[in-house]
């Protein structure tokens, strides 16, 4: 499905979780998925609607991380349970159900990974395994260091997410991570885009092909940020052939295009 901007602007746009369900995350067309969720601006946003989403289909999610995210008694993950301990373990998910399973951190306001043997083990209980598997301390583009993404063994699906709000913002105000030094008084651009989707530290780091072999990277923000400019810098940006772009809201589940 190749969304041209005529076409973004003169029709009713698909859902973005539609799009994921039936073209790579239905658990009825081959292995449950287990998906990783890395990069910046949006990731967690991503997760909470794709679970809330799984759970209308009737399926039970875990929701989850290989590093650090908000307590859920913070931040709503649409949870129906909430695990700390190995107790989730012997806790039978029911159909439609949402469980939160992390362990709590020092400050209690962060919980971290509960470790990859015990997602192993939970694996396969669930109908979906949604886990964010990278930090950006908020910032919307994330540059990888070789502590990270922390990628499970299981992941079968990836989602790269990048918010589009750093488009032509400063690098030094909108990166975390380390970039090279020729980017360091400038703009992020279709030369850092170029450069950030063939670095090995960058977008694709870690990126699992989903079941058709494509891997996904979502420009989140795309309600406020996708418009004729913006579009074009996305249509000619270089990358490799089996990368989809998806433009797109997380929040409101709206995919404005795909290049």
């Amino acid at each position: 499905m190749q969304c041209s901007m005529q076409d973004t602007l003169h029709r009713t746009n698909p859902n973005l979780y539609d799009v994921f369900y039936d073209d790579y995350c239905d658990p009825k067309d081959g292995p449950k998925p287990f998906v990783s969720i890395t990069g910046g601006g949006g990731k967690t946003t991503l997760m909470i609607e794709s679970a809330r989403y799984f759970k209308k289909k009737g399926l039970s999610v875990l929701v989850t991380t290989t590093t650090k995210v908000i307590s859920p008694y913070l931040l709503d993950y649409g949870q129906d349970g909430v695990f700390n301990d190995e107790g989730v373990l012997s806790h039978d998910p029911k159909e439609g159900e949402i469980v939160f399973y992390a362990h709590v951190s020092d400050d209690g306001n962060k919980w971290c990974s509960p470790g990859f043997e015990n997602l192993s083990q939970l694996y396969g209980r669930y109908d979906v395994v949604l886990c964010e598997a990278d930090g950006s301390k908020r910032l919307p583009v994330k540059v990888h260091t070789a502590r990270d993404p922390q990628i499970h063994p299981l992941t079968n699906m990836s989602i790269g997410v990048f918010g589009m709000w750093a488009l032509g913002g400063k690098v030094k105000d909108v990166v975390f991570g380390p970039c090279p030094e020729k980017f360091a008084d400038g703009v992020v651009d279709i030369a850092f885009l170029d450069w950030y989707f063939s670095n090995p530290e960058g977008v694709l780091k870690g990126l699992a092909p989903n079941r058709f072999g494509r891997r996904i990277v979502v420009f989140n923000g795309g309600d406020v940020g996708f418009d004729e400019k913006s579009g074009a810098m996305l249509a000619g940006v270089s990358k490799p052939d089996d990368v989809d772009i998806y433009v797109a809201s997380a929040r409101e589940g709206t995919l404005y295009g795909r290049f």
